[in-house]
């Protein structure tokens, strides 16, 4: 069996959300509404904790059993836990032969993620995503971890990678692939908002063929990014009305859905941090600057809302952190500020637009 092996980066903060779905004229939406449990026709309900990492649900085989996965635009590949996965959770856990459309496979995957690792092995099943069926898709039954590995004390069950097929570990074709190739949506677009933890029905929702225009405000602005890895470039961060100097020469970025943090070089990040100058006591917190990334001439403000953590009302800590990478990383705390789009509908062109979140 061959050994399958890819590195991305995940910072480990975890909460859980409650999920609606719905499958209407192609349109697919999963609503990530944090709050106490609620259902309707296409909707399943979940929790949240902490105000990190968002996730939903979905479901695999036939019947469903069902799984709480980070959609993750940073990596390419499904997995979710069976067997004898040690979590220190209780996790839901993959039982093929309780599937009639379980079709097995068995090469040995490892995943190493930038706080944790899995080993398992590829399997086949229907999966389901918010209504929307996706026939023979391949995922990684994970199995094992390593003793003290954050993924097992993870509140969800798993992670859907949404990137391309050219990053996945497995070298086998991503959920998002599967749903275009097989006709399941009418646009090839999926968006993704954040709501923020203080707003009212806070959440989150990923909505797979459309856009949700109650989450954003004004038209999406739209970047191409590279086929594989979905780069672009940024030019100039600003701390305030302070230009920082940094990227003026242009830095590489990806937006990545399954990161709590914005990611970048260490010495950058360490500039920043210096610049905001934010308490660690959250004394300043009503003072602290915006912080502006210029993409294509136009310019992204993330406010202190975004990017400080407040683990308690007397401790802040920056969303800001250095990465041993020389790229950036726009993560959840950007994602908040930004709507943001993936559209794939002039493939082998695939563009990401960013439209002010409401």
């Amino acid at each position: 069996m061959n050994s399958l092996k890819f590195k991305r980066v995940l910072i480990a903060s975890f909460c859980l959300f409650l999920l609606q779905s719905y499958a209407v004229e192609g349109i697919v939406r999963i609503g990530l509404t944090m709050g106490n449990t609620s259902f309707n026709k296409h909707g399943v309900g979940m929790k949240t904790s902490h105000g990190d990492i968002y996730y939903g649900e979905i479901t695999i085989g036939t019947p469903g059993q069902r799984f709480t996965v980070v959609f993750d635009t940073g990596s390419s590949d499904l997995w979710v836990p069976s067997g004898n996965w040690q979590g220190k959770k209780p996790h839901n856990l993959y039982k093929s032969q309780k599937s009639s459309t379980y079709k097995p496979n068995g090469t040995n995957v490892t995943l190493e993620y930038g706080t944790g690792s899995l080993t398992g092995f590829l399997s086949i099943d229907s999966v389901d995503v918010g209504g929307i069926t996706i026939a023979d898709q391949y995922f990684t039954e994970a199995r094992s971890s390593p003793e003290g590995d954050p993924l097992r004390n993870s509140s969800f069950d798993g992670i859907l990678g949404l990137g391309s097929l050219q990053i996945s570990t497995t070298e086998t074709t991503p959920v998002w692939d599967s749903m275009m190739q097989q006709d399941k949506i009418e646009k090839k677009i999926f968006s993704i908002w954040y709501g923020r933890s203080n707003d009212a029905g806070a959440g989150g929702e990923i909505m797979f063929g459309g856009t949700n225009p109650a989450h954003y405000t004004g038209e999406h602005v739209y970047v191409t990014v590279d086929e594989v890895g979905h780069f672009f470039k940024m030019n100039n961060i600003f701390v305030g009305t302070i230009d920082t100097n940094k990227c003026s020469t242009g830095c590489h970025v990806f937006v990545d859905s399954g990161t709590t943090n914005i990611l970048g070089p260490p010495d950058m990040i360490k500039d920043i941090n210096r610049r905001i100058d934010a308490a660690p006591n959250c004394s300043n917190y009503e003072k602290l600057p915006d912080v502006s990334f210029t993409i294509e001439g136009r310019g992204y403000s993330v406010s202190p809302l975004d990017y400080i953590r407040k683990v308690t009302e007397n401790v802040c800590t920056s969303r800001f952190k250095g990465y041993k990478n020389n790229f950036w990383i726009l993560g959840m705390p950007f994602i908040r500020a930004f709507h943001t789009v993936y559209d794939y509908g002039k493939l082998p062109t695939v563009r990401i637009g960013f439209a002010k979140s409401v």
